[in-house]
């Protein structure tokens, strides 16, 4: 459709007044100037790029720069979805709870009925389930433990974080029951191939929602490691392959790979270079 300039600057000032004084949805505004929604979407480009509009963001609570942050993340990672929290001034617990509050209101936006969850361990995600909300519209859960348990502390017990995630919700659980760390490789075999465990292992590729936590760096001559049952030697051989971190015991360098194969053949727990594969991993 052709249209004399001095009309067309018209229709753009009064799409422009419409859409942005008045509230009204493209398709309305379209309808009322009798032109086409692809018209239209022109019309309104066009006045973008002649400088017809000025965006002004009021951020009230000064939450921008995380906004900024958490899409650069995004781009740089491609990671589909990220939520920083300001730990500015905070001490360690008190930003564990407030990383814990905001993870459980992600995870009950996600959430619906008939899921399956897979739950590995942690102080932040025992945190998160007890902020959740008890729901009994949502039901049919099905839990899955991803991790062997330790005996040193309750937030070392994915069996334990599961039931009290189920407490909010309904369903059922299937547990890993097994250690988390064997003596040999060839009893963490042996372990695997266990029915029931193997069972978990080959579901867990189909979970719809998969919560990790992510250990901390490993550091040299500490006489222990967070809650993990390991000696002084292993620590050692985790600082020595550079180990950055960890997820249910498959410690990973600073570029991700997997780091330290003598102690992973030792770990009965998911494999986390499966993860990528999960639908949905938070």
């Amino acid at each position: 459709m052709s249209i004399r300039e001095d009309e067309r600057y018209y229709l753009k000032l009064k799409a422009l007044y419409y859409l942005y004084t008045k509230g009204l949805t493209q398709t309305e505004i379209a309808k009322m100037l009798n032109i086409s929604r692809v018209t239209l979407g022109k019309l309104l480009e066009e006045a973008r790029a002649e400088g017809m509009v000025r965006v002004e963001i009021v951020d009230v609570r000064n939450m921008l720069s995380l906004l900024q942050a958490e899409e650069e993340l995004k781009q740089r990672f491609g990671l589909e979805d990220v939520k920083l929290v300001d730990g500015a001034n905070l001490d360690g617990d008190v930003l564990m709870r407030r990383i814990a509050q905001c993870s459980a209101a992600y995870f009950e936006q996600v959430l619906r009925s008939g899921m399956k969850i897979g739950v590995t361990w942690g102080r932040t995600l025992n945190a998160m389930v007890d902020c959740l909300s008890i729901n009994r519209g949502i039901r049919d859960l099905t839990i899955y433990t991803l991790v062997g348990s330790t005996s040193s502390s309750v937030d070392f017990q994915p069996n334990i974080l599961a039931q009290n995630l189920l407490n909010k919700y309904g369903g059922t659980l299937k547990i890993m029951t097994a250690p988390f760390v064997c003596h040999s490789s060839q009893l963490c075999a042996d372990i695997k191939s266990d029915p029931q465990i193997q069972s978990i292992l080959r579901e867990a590729r189909e979970l719809d929602v998969t919560m990790v936590g992510i250990g901390e760096e490993p550091v040299r001559d500490s006489a222990r490691l967070s809650c993990y049952p390991f000696e002084e030697e292993t620590i050692r051989s985790l600082v020595d392959h550079g180990a950055a971190g960890d997820i249910c015991g498959n410690f990973f360098d600073i570029t991700g790979r997997l780091c330290d194969q003598a102690l992973q053949d030792r770990i009965v727990s998911i494999d986390i270079r499966e993860l990528p594969c999960h639908k949905l991993v938070i």
